[in-house]
């Protein structure tokens, strides 16, 4: 058996990755070979007709016969030949080269040459520049073929010297080559210190290109950090044939740029992919907050980022969507003017996402995106998580009802839970769609249960048929049919009326507990702004946040913005009624569970309470069942004496108020080193009477 050698061990592509590097930096080698060779043959050119130069302080000087050979007095058509030498190194440098494409492998010159349509001329351009990046020597000789000690890099002037070879008509063609509309500049292959470019003026390969055609792959920084990769994922059916015609409105339009539009989780960003994709390219976003503001700078890193963009074949994206509401009107607008510099300076896809048709160019091809219905998201989950149809297909509904989240969120939540050991679909959607909530609302944690909650059994009754309708969504209006009817309003809204301390904030929290659902409490006397329209403002960043998640909102102090409407007798009486129907209006189309809590329903204008799907009083507790709340507010760890619950019973106090009691007499006994007496509770009711402007009275403290 032959032994196995340790070349025959390395992987494939691993050596043909060797292989590769190999012979690229041959042709590397030879390429700079043979342009040593014909700059010393230019060199040994100028030497032959310009007279002998002479040194003054340090200094190179030119003498008259010098100026007079320049200025044409002498030999200035004298033809710069080749000689046989560089001829012979020219040839094994194309050989080179040719030899790596017929194996199907061009060298990174011939891959930047096929990658950005160079001429011949920019490719030895390209080996000039490469010279002084990789070789010291260079530079001096650089120096001294200019008659300029300092002037060590690359112009014009020296490669029209060297490619052009004094024929004057090929000069004025190759000079065309620096344009700035030319590839070399066009794309930053070589760069320069200012925006026009002399035929003295010098240029440079930059550290990307020159480590590129060294064979090494590498992004600059500062445009690495301009650029993100946007994650695929899955488009709606719909989603996908709107963006084929998009795409076949662009192709034979032959243009370069389009527009996706459409609200906020409607899948623009994973439409921004597919889109990319029908053109064989990546998507990309550009972070335009990062570009520079000064004009020409600008200019220069968008030749850049083309650059980039033809390299790596991606598509560039620039999102004008109002995704932070914090983002001020400068910024807005400074995005837009980078949008449109974009539009007229990167050659590549550009691809504007925004929620409205922006003030940009008129013709750009568009796409509008509508909203994602519940069945959208029902065949993106079944996609992401590649189950069949049918298959887990409640879960899956029961999801797409609750949780409104986008194409992009759904996949980027399925590629968690594939590493995941044992994912729970219903908390993870939970923790991506309160992201945006936290900082609007105080986030309640429930742990409550029905069997906590102490009310009447007709609003019992009622509070569970809130879960039922939040719960049984999917079925009443998916399978049930209603969702075709009722296609506005599926909202569930309601009111919780009734006295401080009864129960109202305990209700909202055993619904969301019995739901798995975040509970999350608005102040609205935090809400309400004097400015007008601000309100509104804020309730639609409320409502919006809530959305994705389906989260319980619970708006306290409703007091604060209703009220009986009267005579509208000035602008803030009218918009005071404004406000109230934009929260209604909100509430009604809200995806999940809102409530409003109040302490004087008796206020509310009875045309808004017809906006309500519920409207539930819960009335101060009687005497039976604050016996009941009296029973259950020590918990079984707290030792109790002698304890009289009828008695207890007879505190007209509502729940809240009777929990206070419990923990603040545990605290008396605990001082006391003794278990809960009646003493300990009359010390404590007392001092929650006076809180309350009661007085305890005094036949229930006799006998205590």
């Amino acid at each position: 058996m032959k032994e196995t050698t340790h070349s025959e061990t390395i992987p494939l592509e691993d050596r043909d990755t060797e292989t590769w590097t190999r012979n690229n930096r041959e042709v590397v080698r030879l390429g700079l070979d043979w342009f040593r060779l014909l700059l010393e043959s230019y060199i040994q050119f100028l030497r032959s007709g310009l007279p002998e130069k002479k040194e003054a302080s340090g200094h190179t000087v030119m003498s008259d016969l010098a100026a007079d050979w320049l200025l044409g007095s002498l030999e200035r058509k004298k033809q710069f030949s080749i000689s046989a030498d560089v001829h012979s190194a020219r040839e094994r440098f194309d050989a080179a080269r040719a030899k790596m494409k017929e194996a199907e492998t061009p060298s990174a010159l011939d891959h930047l040459s096929a990658c950005f349509n160079l001429a011949p001329f920019d490719e030895d351009v390209l080996v000039l520049a490469l010279g002084p990046f990789t070789e010291a020597g260079f530079g001096p000789l650089f120096g001294y073929a200019h008659d300029r000690l300092n002037l060590t890099q690359g112009t014009p002037y020296l490669a029209l010297s060297l490619f052009a070879q004094g024929n004057d008509e090929a000069a004025a063609l190759a000079y065309k080559r620096f344009s700035p509309r030319a590839p070399l500049r066009r794309f930053a292959l070589v760069e320069t210190d200012g925006e026009s470019l002399g035929v003295l003026s010098p240029f440079r390969i930059g550290e990307r290109v020159g480590r590129l055609l060294l064979g090494d792959e590498y992004c600059e920084p500062s445009v690495e950090a301009l650029l993100t990769v946007i994650a695929p994922g899955h488009c709606p059916s719909r989603h996908e044939g709107e963006l084929g015609r998009l795409a076949r409105t662009m192709q034979n339009g032959g243009l370069n740029a389009g527009m996706i539009l459409g609200p906020k989780r409607s899948g623009r960003h994973v439409a921004a992919v597919k889109l990319a994709g029908l053109f064989g390219l990546q998507a990309v976003e550009l972070k335009t907050r990062e570009m520079p503001q000064d004009p020409a700078q600008r200019r220069a890193q968008f030749a850049r980022l083309s650059r980039e963009a033809v390299l790596g074949q991606t598509a560039v994206v620039i999102d004008l969507s109002a995704r932070d509401q914090a983002v001020s009107e400068e910024n807005r607008q400074a995005a837009f003017r980078v949008a449109e510099d974009a539009l007229r300076y990167l050659e590549s896809l550009v691809l504007v996402i925004a929620d409205e048709h922006p003030d940009l160019p008129d013709g750009l091809p568009c796409v509008h995106l509508k909203s994602l219905a519940t069945e959208d998201r029902v065949e993106v989950w079944s996609r992401e998580l590649k189950r069949a149809e049918g298959e887990d297909g409640r879960e899956i509904e029961t999801l797409s009802e609750h949780f409104v989240l986008g194409p992009g969120e759904i996949a980027s939540l399925c590629r968690g839970l594939h590493a995941a050991e044992s994912p729970d679909l219903w908390q993870s959607c939970m923790e991506v769609a309160g992201r945006g909530l936290d900082h609007l609302a105080e986030k309640i944690e429930s742990r409550y249960t029905w069997e906590d909650l102490l009310l009447p059994q007709e609003v019992m009754h009622d509070l569970k048929a809130i879960a039922a309708q939040v719960r049984y969504r999917p079925q009443v209006y998916g399978h049930g049919g209603f969702g075709k009817r009722l296609v506005r309003g599926r909202g569930v809204s309601a009111l919780f009326a009734g006295p401080s301390g009864v129960g109202k904030t305990m209700a909202a929290e055993v619904i969301a507990n019995e739901l798995g659902l975040g509970l999350y409490k608005v102040d609205l006397s935090s809400v309400i702004s004097k400015y007008i329209g601000e309100t509104e403002k804020n309730l639609k960043r409320v409502f919006d946040s809530a959305e994705a998640g389906g989260a319980v909102l619970f708006f306290d102090e409703a007091d604060a913005l209703f009220g009986k409407r009267s005579e509208v007798k000035d602008s803030h009486d009218r918009y005071a009624n404004i406000e109230v129907s934009y929260l209604l209006q909100r509430m009604e189309t809200y995806s999940g569970l809102s409530i409003l809590a109040t302490n004087m329903k008796n206020h509310l204008d009875v045309a808004f309470l017809r906006r309500l799907r519920f409207v539930i009083d819960i009335p101060f507790p009687d005497a039976s069942l604050r016996q009941a709340i009296w029973k259950r507010a020590f918990p079984e760890e707290t030792a109790t004496r002698d304890l009289d619950y009828t008695r207890l019973g007879r505190l007209e106090l509502a729940g809240g108020n009777i929990v206070v009691i419990a923990v603040n007499a545990a605290f008396l006994a605990a001082a006391d080193g003794t278990a809960v007496t009646m003493q300990h509770i009359a010390r404590a009711a007392r001092s929650e009477m006076r809180k309350l402007d009661q007085e305890l009275r005094l036949d229930w403290v006799e006998g205590v």
